[in-house]
């Protein structure tokens, strides 16, 4: 669902099958324009990029044999990022020297000490969105900084450089390179600095070569039926647009994919034709495949797309089981709400009365059900793709999201919040 506004001159990103390296991927897809597996490099037109990054968990061995194209990319013009936990003498930088080393206490960050480095003077640009604790964590060796060369942070004693931006290469080429690993270690959800890196690492590369991403920003409210209420709810568009959202109400016979190429966010309101939905099955799977995401509010009777599950009621006494919890609000969704947003209008467990059961990976949001067997009331998944480009989707069991809440200090903004938590995950700035 991403384009860059220069078609051809988009950002590739280099894996060799590695975890940890598609799992990053995935984080931050919408700042990257291709996948490519490294054994389809001799297939694969390098020029065609603005630039190509290498991330760090290559296996040098698998990385050696297409150097010669590598260089040739960047002596042609061509902007290459490369980390490297480790020599990088593969790549043609006349005077480059590596130096095996570390930080001299692995553990410091557990201790309040400062980690050795620095930024080096003066502050290279990229330090305006990346400070000095973006980049604090370890590293694999240190390089040099030969003739032409800028570091961006450095050892403290001035032994070595662990950034360096080569930013006149001949032909007009420009190289980064680095010795730190934010890709394995934020593709191992382990030690938060590599995710704050990345973070800012993204926007800054789209932002230096004049690519402009559009936003998550179009959100689809499908209209199912007639009711008033459900056709166009009291107070949505408002609340979506207070939190940066273009809202578009659709008649649900106009679903196509014409329609679903024109938003990041479909609403799927409870009440709505089964059959129907489930004749546009294909649409709605191509849809996710491609990065859109979708807010479903169902109780299926004959589930209409191949991941969703009948919808199974919870025992009605005692009145307790009918009273949602919140289990895991990593998002932000239920914050400031309060605890009663289940049942501020109509009947108390109109908000959700059963679950049906998630597919395999999905993150169980809240409960339903008694506290001895709880059921999972809402579900977020990301749709599995061959491209790690899948969207997410927002499981709600029950009833239109947008009764809740009516009123109390965040009135009417839980469909709101569902959407900020998509749009938050969508650029990276939330971690599934």
């Amino acid at each position: 669902m991403v384009e860059a506004t220069a078609p051809g001159k988009g950002i590739a990103y280099l894996h060799w099958g590695n975890s940890w390296q598609l799992r990053s991927f995935q984080d931050f897809r919408h700042y990257i324009d291709d996948l490519i597996y490294i054994h389809d490099l001799p297939l694969t037109e390098l020029s065609a990029y603005a630039a190509v990054v290498v991330p760090d968990a290559m296996d040098t061995a698998a990385l050696r044999p297409y150097a010669q194209q590598l260089n040739a990319y960047l002596q042609d013009g061509g902007f290459l990022v490369v980390c490297l936990q480790g020599n990088a003498d593969w790549l043609d930088i006349a005077g480059l020297e590596w130096t095996p080393g570390n930080c001299r206490d692995w553990l410091w960050w557990t201790k309040g000490e400062k980690l050795e480095i620095r930024l080096s003077e003066p502050h290279h640009p990229i330090t305006a969105r990346m400070p000095l604790s973006h980049m604090s964590w370890h590293w694999g060796g240190s390089y040099n900084v030969p003739e032409g060369a800028r570091s961006i942070v450095e050892i403290d004693d001035g032994s070595g450089s662990l950034f360096l931006d080569f930013p006149s290469r001949p032909g007009r080429g420009r190289l980064l390179l680095a010795t730190l690993d934010p890709h394995s270690h934020n593709g191992q959800r382990f030690m938060p600095a590599t995710t704050r890196f990345l973070r800012s690492f993204y926007p800054w590369l789209n932002e230096e070569l004049g690519i402009k991403r559009p936003a998550i920003s179009r959100f689809t409210y499908l209209q199912c039926s007639h009711y008033p209420s459900e056709w166009h709810p009291q107070g949505l568009e408002e609340s979506l647009k207070l939190s940066g959202f273009d809202t578009l109400f659709a008649p649900y016979d106009q679903l196509s994919p014409e329609l679903l190429e024109k938003t990041d966010i479909l609403y799927i309101p409870s009440s709505h034709d089964e059959l129907f939905l489930k004749s546009r099955a294909e649409d709605f799977l191509a849809f996710l495949s491609q990065g859109g995401n979708l807010i479903i509010c169902a109780e299926p009777c004959q589930p209409w797309l191949p991941f969703m599950a009948p919808f199974r009621a919870v025992p009605p006494r005692p009145f307790t089981n009918i009273k949602v919890r919140v289990r895991d609000d990593r998002f932000g969704i239920f914050s400031d709400l309060g605890d009663g947003f289940d049942g501020w209008q109509g009947v108390f467990g109109q908000y959700v009365r059963g679950w049906s059961d998630p597919p395999p990976g999905a993150i169980w949001m809240t409960d339903i059900g008694s506290q001895e067997d709880p059921k999972p009331a809402d579900w977020m998944w990301q749709y599995p793709t061959a491209t790690g480009r899948g969207g997410y989707v927002f499981m709600h069991s029950g009833d239109n999201m947008t009764r809740y809440p009516d009123h109390g200090p965040n009135k009417e903004m839980l469909v709101a919040k569902v959407a900020i938590a998509l749009r938050k995950l969508s650029v990276g700035e939330f971690l599934f």
